[in-house]
């Protein structure tokens, strides 16, 4: 899980700090894919969406019926998963 997460916190940082859910969804799939012949399901990532959401490193909007905006919270760059300071 830890290394799903890392891939949409770092996604989100090259993405400018924004991106759809689908896209995020997208191209985080893709990487698991190719990197380590992982797959997610969308109920997963929405699962760790939701645990990114309630520990403060992103926050999910909804822009319309069906699509949802992420963004990362910039504070968040300075912490892991766990919502621990890196100490950077």
């Amino acid at each position: 899980m830890s290394v799903v997460i890392s891939l949409i916190l770092s996604e989100l940082q090259r993405r400018g700090g924004q991106a759809s859910d689908k896209e995020l969804f997208e191209s985080v799939s893709k990487l698991l894919r190719s990197e380590d012949g992982l797959e997610i399901t969308p109920k997963e990532f929405n699962k760790l969406l939701l645990i990114l959401e309630t520990r403060g490193m992103v926050r999910v909007t909804f822009v319309r019926r069906n699509l949802r905006s992420v963004q990362l919270i910039q504070s968040s760059t300075n912490r892991n998963y766990r919502g621990e300071d890196n100490g950077s």
